[in-house]
């Protein structure tokens, strides 16, 4: 009789796994859908200037645009998101960055540009927030994070190389923007796995906004979103001329967009050991010794004179940032397991990120490349003095939250 039992337990137990794959790509194709933009915006960059006769400064300050927007929706999602369907939300926005793309893809003004980025920013955010909420929902957040983005990473990593020999290159930047409509589109039906909400008398009985304000863990949360808005704003700039920093170093188009995807493949290993570490060790050490890696590469990126020192600096800033960004969110999940911290904090990431071109671009207009390795290593070191203060009690023990 005691030897029925277990046989029972376990036959049972194959219904989490299946969960579990398929919410692991139903988010992974969120952020694929919310990011794939971002990924392409350095090689976007030189056909934007020429196809619309625009400087550097003019660009960056679109893609400035494009950003901002995606991070104040993904914030205004964070409310919501507790509350509402992740798969209805995901697919809607979805559906606004196809239309962007394809009407970007047709228009020779400038300013109907601007416009369609700024709208496929919107549609990103949501289809990206729907994704992070979701796996913040789950039992084990740390580790759905750290899963999904190596799946996602593996798609993403992936883009440079195809879009440059099937849409850039033969196609032109036209080709290039049906080309990340066209891969939405594809990535489309697996947002239906997103999970609902979990039930919360006190997300149901107030609003949006005041739902995100009533999280639990308030001073924390807004603290590390301040040191990620700060760290962020100059990895977003060093991003955005990332496909300079490869000429510069000798390697022409074909070879940047083989050898960056070939570096975020390998650079998934980050991920790999932040799946494996877990939180044995907290957050504090993790995120701090994770971002002064990152900062570190991208200063060195800024000064890369050779191929082979811009694949390895390449590699430690890819490896470094997927090793983090798990125990980050996962640290936002236990503030909160509605997930409205991890989502607001991933919108303050992507708020430096709309920072960080802009001023990257008015840097090199005026001073060159030189000046510009100063930027992420101030806003770097701003960055992880903020997190040793904030994590100095919270983040020392695993799941902290719970004391």
């Amino acid at each position: 009789m005691t030897d029925s039992n277990p046989p029972a337990t376990d036959e049972t137990a194959p219904a989490a796994p299946r969960l579990s794959i398929l919410l692991v790509l139903s988010c992974s194709a969120a952020w694929v859908i919310a990011q794939q933009s971002f990924y392409a915006l350095p090689q976007l960059l030189e056909p934007i200037k020429v196809a619309f006769d625009r400087s550097d400064e003019v660009v960056t300050r679109m893609y400035g645009y494009e950003l901002f927007v995606f991070a104040i929706v993904a914030l205004a999602a964070a409310g919501p998101l507790s509350r509402y369907s992740r798969v209805v939300v995901a697919l809607f926005g979805a559906s606004v960055a196809v239309i962007a793309g394809i009407v970007s893809a047709l228009t020779d003004s400038y300013s109907v540009l601007v416009v369609c980025r700024i709208l496929l920013g919107a549609g990103g955010a949501l289809a990206g927030a729907a994704g992070t909420a979701a796996a913040a929902s789950s039992r084990n957040p740390e580790r759905v994070y750290a899963v999904v983005i190596i799946v996602s990473q593996v798609v993403l990593a992936l883009e440079p190389a195809w879009l440059e020999r099937f849409a850039l290159g033969p196609f032109g930047l036209a080709g290039g923007f049906y080309g990340l409509a066209i891969a939405t589109v594809l990535l489309m039906p697996f947002l239906i796995w997103l999970l609902p909400p979990r039930p919360s008398e006190s997300a149901e009985a107030t609003g949006a906004w005041a739902a995100l304000l009533q999280a639990p863990n308030r001073a924390i949360a807004v603290a590390a979103m301040l040191a990620l808005f700060i760290y962020e704003t100059g990895q977003g700039g060093i991003w955005t001329y990332l496909m300079e920093f490869g000429r510069n170093s000798g390697l022409d188009d074909r070879s940047y967009g083989d050898s960056i995807a070939l570096i975020q493949l390998v650079a998934l290993s980050g991920s790999f050991l932040a799946y494996r570490v877990g939180d044995r060790f907290g957050s504090k050490w993790p995120i701090v010794l994770g971002i002064g890696a990152n900062v570190a590469a991208a200063v060195g990126l800024s000064y890369s004179t050779s191929p082979i020192h811009f694949v390895v600096l390449n590699f430690v800033w890819f490896g470094a940032y997927f090793f983090v960004v798990p125990y980050l969110l996962g640290l936002m999940a236990r503030l909160d397991d509605l997930g409205r911290w991890a989502v607001a904090v991933d919108a303050m990431w992507w708020l430096g990120d709309a920072a960080g071109p802009p001023v990257a671009g008015m840097i090199v207009e005026r001073s060159g490349f030189e000046l510009l390795a100063a930027f992420p290593l101030s806003t770097g070191v701003i960055c992880i003095a903020i997190f040793m203060k904030v994590l100095r009690r919270f983040g020392n023990e695993p799941n902290a939250s719970e004391a």
